[in-house]
C-alpha cells in the first residue's frame, strides 16, 4: 500500500495524525473545491475532526481556525455553500480502492441519535444499533474494506414520506427536488450501486451487508437486476428453497434457512478468521449449500426467472445452531471464502466506533440535506487520513523491528 508503507514517518504529531500528512492528504481530497477560500475552509473543518476533543460542534470546529468570525463562516462552508461532495467522495474513493486493495464493498447503517425534530429526516423508530426506540436520523455508509483496514467513502440518507411530502419541510431543509423516496433496501441497494459507476473509477468489489432487518428478497433481486454481486447476512427463518439433492422435496418446498444449513452441516469444514477485536486467529466451522429464492408474482408481471444462490452457516462449536448465516449469488466461490467477505462487517463496526465515531460522523448540528452530505464526506476523508496515519506507524514500527 504505497501510502502505508513509507518509512520517512513524520515527527511532529496531530492529535493522532502527522500534521503534514493532514495537510497534504486534505488537500488532495479537496482538489475539485473551486474557490480558494473553500479548500482553506475544507482544511479547518477536517483539522477540527481530527484534533478537537469530544463532540464536533461547529464552534469546537471553529475553535481551530483562530478567529472569531471561523464558527459562521464554517456553518455556511457546510450548510449554503455551492460545493459538491461527489468528486471529494470520489477521489477519496479511487485513493483508497488504490492503497487499500479492498475486498469488498460493506454497506453499513447507522442510526444517528436527534433531540429536537428539524434535523433533515429525523424521525421516532426503533433502532436495532441502538437497542431502543429514539428518535434519529437513519443513513447508509459504503466502506472499502478488507481485513485489516476500512474507511467510508460513500453516504446516503434515508427520507421517510413525511419529510419528501411536506413542501414546507423539504424547503427548510433544502432537499433537492430530483431526491425521491425509497424503502430502507433501495436506499441501500443505491448507496453501493454509486460506486460502479464509470465516474468513481474503482475495481467492481462485492457488496457485504447484514440483511437480518432488511427484505432479503428486495435485495436480492435488486442486486442480481443490476449485475451486482453480493454476500449478505440473514436470518435463521429466511424462507427459501433446497437445491441439496438429499432434501425431500428438492426444488419446490421452502425451508428456513437455518434448516438448510443444519442440512449441510455434515460437510463443513473449519477455517479461520482475523477477529478484528483482538488481532487474532480464531477457527470456526463453515458450511454452504445451493438454493433459490421463492419465487414471488408481482403485479402485472411474470415470474421472476431462477436464480442460484449459495446458503453459507458459520458454528462456533460442533454443536448448537449456526452462530450466522450468510446469502451470496457469488455461486463459484467457496463457502470458506464467502464466509470470510461477511465477517468483514465486523472490521467495519469496529473501525465505525474506534474512528468514525471519534471524529464526529453522528455530531452534525445543522438541519440542511446539503450540510449533513458535507459533513459525512468530510468526516470521511477524516477517518481515512486517521486510518491510513495508523497503517503507515504500524508499518514503520514493524520495519524497525525487522532492522534491529
Amino acid at each position: 500500500m504505497e501510502s502505508v508503507i513509507e518509512r520517512d514517518v513524520p515527527e511532529q504529531p496531530w492529535g493522532d495524525v502527522a500534521d503534514d500528512f493532514v495537510t497534504e492528504f486534505s488537500r488532495r481530497m479537496l482538489a475539485s473545491l473551486k474557490r480558494r477560500d473553500q479548500r482553506a475552509r475544507g482544511e479547518w473543518y477536517i483539522n477540527g475532526l481530527l484534533s478537537v476533543p469530544g463532540r464536533k460542534s461547529m464552534r469546537a470546529l471553529a475553535s481551530v481556525a483562530g478567529h472569531g468570525a471561523a464558527e459562521q463562516s464554517l456553518h455556511h462552508f457546510i450548510s449554503d455553500s455551492s460545493w459538491g461532495w461527489l468528486p471529494v467522495r470520489q477521489a477519496l474513493a479511487r485513493h483508497l480502492d488504490r492503497v487499500m486493495l479492498p475486498q469488498a464493498w460493506v454497506l453499513n447503517s447507522m442510526a444517528i441519535p436527534k433531540a429536537g425534530e428539524h434535523s433533515v429526516g429525523v424521525e421516532e423508530s426503533f433502532r436495532t444499533e441502538l437497542g431502543r426506540v429514539v428518535n434519529s436520523q437513519q443513513a447508509y455508509g459504503v466502506w472499502l474494506a478488507h481485513e485489516d483496514m476500512s474507511a467510508p467513502v460513500n453516504w446516503d440518507l434515508i427520507l421517510p414520506p413525511e419529510w419528501l411530502e411536506d413542501a414546507e419541510r423539504r424547503r427548510r431543509a433544502k432537499i433537492p427536488d430530483d431526491v425521491a423516496a425509497a424503502t430502507p433496501e433501495l436506499c441501500a441497494v443505491n448507496t453501493v450501486v454509486a460506486l460502479a459507476r464509470p465516474e468513481w473509477g474503482l475495481r467492481r468489489r462485492p457488496a457485504v451487508l447484514d440483511a437480518r432487518e432488511l427484505d432479503a428478497s428486495v435485495l436480492v433481486e435488486e442486486f442480481t437486476r443490476r449485475g451486482v454481486p453480493f454476500v449478505m447476512r440473514v436470518s435463521g427463518s429466511t424462507r427459501l428453497v433446497g437445491y441439496d439433492l438429499s432434501l425431500p422435496g428438492r426444488g419446490e418446498r421452502l425451508f428456513q434457512a437455518q434448516q438448510l444449513v443444519e442440512w449441510a452441516k455434515r460437510f463443513s469444514r473449519p477455517v479461520g478468521w482475523v477477529d478484528p477485536d483482538y488481532s487474532i486467529t480464531r477457527s470456526i466451522l463453515v458450511s454452504g449449500t445451493r438454493v433459490t429464492m421463492p419465487a414471488v408474482r408481482r403485479a402485472g408481471g411474470q415470474l421472476p426467472p431462477e436464480r442460484a444462490l449459495t446458503l453459507v452457516g458459520g458454528w462456533s462449536g460442533p454443536k448448537g445452531k449456526p452462530a450466522e448465516l450468510w446469502l451470496s449469488n457469488l455461486i463459484e466461490v467457496p463457502p470458506v471464502a464467502l464466509l470470510r467477505l461477511g465477517r468483514l462487517t465486523r472490521r467495519v463496526a469496529k473501525d465505525f466506533s474506534e474512528v468514525s465515531a471519534k471524529v464526529g460522523m453522528r455530531d452534525f448540528e445543522g438541519r440542511s440535506y446539503a450540510g449533513w452530505h458535507r459533513h459525512a464526506t468530510l468526516c470521511s476523508v477524516a477517518h481515512a487520513i486517521s486510518a491510513l496515519s495508523s497503517a503507515r506507524r504500524q508499518s514503520f514500527d514493524k520495519s524497525q523491528e525487522l532492522s534491529a
